[in-house]
C-alpha cells in the first residue's frame, strides 16, 4: 500500500516543481548523508528517506546520477583533511617537483636542472650539447626530489591529515562516500499516477469511511459467474450492507465504453448499490453517455482531489 505521505510525495515529482533530490553531508549514527527535502516533506528521518529513494530508484520512478564525492576523518568524521607528501627514504614533507630531461643518444636520465650550461643544455654524463627536443633529448615526465636527502622519486608518500583533531592516516585508511542525486523519471511516474495512485487514493478515502477494501477480488455473483474486481468496498450498518465497485481503466487516448458496460454487469451481478469509475486519461464521449444512463460516478485520475464517495443510504 502507498502511504498517502508517498502519494503526495509523488504528486510533488508529477508537478515538475521538483528538479532533483540533492544530498548534503551529515554524519550520524543511522546515515552519512541526508536528503533535506524529502525528510521535511514526508517528516521521516534520514535512513527512511535513503530506503525509499533507493526502493523508487529500483522501480524506475527516480534515474540517478553522480553527486559528489567526500573524504572525511575516520575518527571524527571531518572533511577538514590536508593531504601530506613526504620523501619514502628520509619522511621529510620538504619535496621538490622536478621535470625530467632523457638524453636519447646515451640515455641518461635527471632532473632538468642538470643539463643547464648557461643559456643552453649539454648532457653531464657524454658532454654532448643538447640542442633540439625530440631529436637530441626528450621530456621524462615529473619527479620529486627530497630537499633533505636528495631522494629522487616518482610518487611519493602520502598521508591525510585532520586539522580538526590532528590525526594522520595512510591515503587508504581515510573514509570516502560517493553521494547521488535523484532526478524524477516522468514517464514512469505518470504511468504510476494513471495506476496505483489514484488506488492508493480511493482506498484511503473510503477506508476513512469505515469501509472494508477488497483489490484484485475474485467474487461470484447471483448469475453464477465469476468475477474479478479492481476493488470492492463494503460497510455494514446493522443487518444492512452498502457495498462500492470500483473500476480503474486507461486508454492512449481515452476509455472506451465497453469498460464502463462489463463494469455496470460486474457490478450488477454481485449486487454493488454504487458503482465508480476511474479513467486515465479521461472517458470516451460516448462513454460517459453509458456511464450516465448506469448512474456509474466517472472520475478522471487527476480529479481525485473532488472524489466524493457514495453515502449508504
Amino acid at each position: 500500500m502507498l502511504d498517502s505521505r508517498i502519494i503526495n510525495f509523488f504528486e510533488l515529482l508529477l508537478s515538475k516543481k521538483v528538479p532533483g533530490l540533492e544530498p548534503v553531508f551529515a554524519p550520524r549514527r543511522d546515515s552519512w548523508v541526508s536528503y533535506p527535502f524529502i525528510e521535511k516533506e514526508l517528516g521521516v528521518d534520514a535512513e527512511f528517506a535513503l530506503r525509499l529513494l533507493d526502493d523508487l530508484h529500483r522501480l524506475g520512478y527516480l534515474d540517478r546520477e553522480f553527486y559528489d564525492k567526500v573524504q572525511f576523518c575516520p575518527a571524527c568524521n571531518s572533511q577538514a583533511l590536508r593531504l601530506i607528501t613526504s620523501c619514502i627514504k628520509c619522511a621529510s614533507p620538504n619535496l621538490v617537483r622536478q621535470q625530467m630531461l632523457v638524453h636519447k643518444r646515451c640515455n641518461y636520465t635527471a632532473p632538468e636542472r642538470v643539463f643547464l650550461r648557461g643559456s643552453g643544455r649539454s648532457c653531464p654524463k657524454c658532454r654532448r650539447e643538447l640542442t633540439l627536443i625530440g631529436d637530441d633529448y626528450d621530456r621524462a615526465g615529473v619527479q620529486f626530489e627530497c630537499q633533505t636527502c636528495g631522494e629522487l622519486m616518482a610518487a611519493p608518500g602520502e598521508k591525510w591529515h585532520c586539522r580538526d583533531c590532528g590525526r594522520s592516516y595512510e591515503k587508504d585508511d581515510v573514509r570516502e562516500l560517493v553521494m547521488y542525486r535523484y532526478l524524477p523519471n516522468h514517464a514512469q511516474l505518470a504511468q504510476l499516477r494513471a495506476q496505483r495512485i489514484p488506488k492508493a487514493k480511493v482506498r484511503e478515502c473510503l477506508v476513512r469511511e469505515g469501509y472494508e477494501i477488497q483489490e484484485d477480488v475474485h467474487i461470484i455473483g447471483r448469475s453464477g459467474a465469476e468475477h474479478r474486481l479492481d476493488m470492492l468496498a463494503a460497510k455494514r450498518t446493522g443487518p444492512l450492507e452498502h457495498r462500492i465497485v470500483v473500476g480503474f481503466a486507461s486508454a492512449e487516448k481515452a476509455v472506451d465504453s465497453e469498460e464502463v458496460i462489463k463494469l455496470y454487469a460486474k457490478a450488477y451481478d454481485v449486487n454493488a448499490q454504487d458503482i465508480i469509475l476511474i479513467a486515465a486519461p479521461k472517458l470516451a464521449e460516448d462513454a460517459l453517455q453509458f456511464a450516465e444512463h448506469y448512474h456509474i460516478k466517472v472520475y478522471s485520475a487527476d480529479a481525485l482531489d473532488r472524489f466524493d464517495f457514495p453515502v449508504p443510504i
